[in-house]
């Protein structure tokens, strides 16, 4: 048995057992794994990833099909210094709640959510606020006379009747308030995505936007437009993409130490003696484990890895470079001293010239990669999209209805393109797309959302 760690690696169960604080954040790292997963079989290495659960929308940069890493995880008022996948959360799913308070007459929705239990209007489970779920049921997004996850019944007459509380507070038809609803959530959404890219020194343009988890498909169309992140990515079950992200990781585990000296004054021998004895460590970790997983595997298939923790002379804060055993040994410090110098320039827009301290060392074992793949579908269908049609429908965008199409995702095969605007259904989530858009089928069955060109 093995568990995914905060960081997107596997661990087995006794290393869990032992170090339990590598797993605090291993929900959020199943998306993001699944995502690099999916975007390696459709040859795509650049993703800001968009997981829209109930209750929060999770975001990550992956970029190389490298997801980038954090040495601090917050867990409530808590600092935990543990490696961990650098997800930014924020409060708003498709529980959350809409509504205009009293004192200052403004729309806010959440971070409160209707969670499970009552849950949406919608659902007739006896929730009475209006929520992001409901405003998508108003909207048309959630086509009513759709079954949610196959059985569950969907009440546009509940929903537009929680949402009309807000329209009267504001003024607004209950179409009109049920957009401004989806439109703040979204730029919330945007917010975290901001968080992770622009704020990093990353252009979101030069990157896809993959959306997932039960609700995101139904905001991807809507951040690629806020973010220009084309094409927009939705891939085959999409509520499940962080089970597919568990199945499809590697063993991982690091060791590291704390070395504080001038990168001038740095004896390489020493330095690469250590990280090979980290490295020793790590993969003694990974291996001897007690897991039935783990006990049997060769060492000749492990794949080690070496970083360093930088930081200019006097300053707290450390960068981590990752570099090359054989360099270091050599003591060939310049080419890590210009990463270095590259990362420091892309967070902050500049460069010291300062001497260099290295902080700490990190070595990173990693196991055989997962032999699962994504099924090419092969040469494009020669079916018709239209066989994928259920029903006529209508949707309300940007302050007016357009006539839809309700789309089968099931029927809809590679090469097929859906033309906005549509609603595509399966059984775990349901995607939008916006006129003036389309989505189009890949080999591996993926919806791929842009702009018609």
């Amino acid at each position: 048995l093995s568990l995914l760690r905060s960081d997107g690696g596997l661990m087995s169960s006794h290393k869990a057992e032992e170090h339990p604080v590598n797993i605090l954040m291993s929900g959020p790292a199943g998306g993001v794994t699944g995502a690099k997963w999916v975007g390696k079989n459709a040859g795509l290495s650049n993703i800001l990833t968009l997981d829209v659960g109930g209750t929060s929308t999770d975001v990550a940069l992956i970029e190389g099909l490298e997801a980038r890493r954090v040495r601090t995880t917050e867990v409530g008022h808590l600092s935990v210094r543990a490696s961990a996948l650098d997800v930014k959360t924020v409060g708003a799913g498709g529980g959350s709640i809409a509504h205009v308070p009293e004192l200052t007459k403004a729309l806010r929705v959440g971070p409160e959510s209707a969670g499970a239990v009552p849950g949406p209007v919608a659902y007739g489970k006896g929730g009475e606020l209006p929520t992001v779920t409901d405003v998508n049921v108003v909207l048309g997004y959630l086509p009513e006379n759709q079954k949610l996850g196959g059985d569950m019944n969907i009440r546009k007459d509940l929903a537009e009747k929680a949402v009309q509380k807000v329209a009267d507070a504001l003024g607004l038809t209950v179409n009109e308030a049920a957009e401004g609803i989806v439109k703040i959530v979204n730029e919330r959404m945007f917010g975290a995505v901001r968080l992770v890219s622009i704020e990093k020194g990353y252009d979101p343009r030069d990157f896809s936007l993959m959306a997932f988890g039960g609700a995101g498909p139904l905001h991807a169309n809507a951040l690629g437009e806020l973010t220009q992140s084309w094409p927009v990515i939705v891939p085959p079950g999409p509520g499940i993409l962080c089970a597919y992200g568990d199945a499809t990781t590697r063993l991982r585990n690091e060791a590291s130490k704390t070395i504080i000296v001038n990168m001038k004054n740095a004896d390489g021998s020493k330095i690469a003696e250590d990280l090979g004895e980290l490295a020793q460590s790590a993969g003694e970790g990974l291996t001897i484990s007690g897991s039935n997983d783990a006990i049997n595997l060769d060492p000749k298939t492990l794949e080690y890895r070496y970083e360093i923790d930088i930081r200019y002379s006097g300053q707290g804060l450390v960068l981590t470079v990752p570099v090359s055993l054989e360099d270091v040994k050599a003591g060939k410090f310049d080419a890590v001293a210009n990463d270095f110098d590259e990362m420091h320039e892309q967070l902050f827009t500049f460069r010291l010239d300062a001497e260099k301290e290295f902080v700490n060392l990190r070595a990173i074992v990693l196991g055989p990669p997962s032999d699962v793949e994504l099924s090419d579908s092969g040469e494009a269908s020669s079916g018709s999209v239209e066989d994928a049609i259920i029903m006529d429908h209508e949707i309300f965008h940007n302050g007016e209805m357009h006539k839809a199409k309700v789309y089968d995702r099931a029927k809809l095969d590679p090469g097929h393109i859906v033309n906005g605007p549509a609603v595509i259904t399966e059984m775990d989530s349901t995607t939008v797309v916006f006129p003036d858009h389309e989505a189009k089928v890949d080999s591996r069955r993926n919806l791929l959302l842009s702009p018609k060109s």
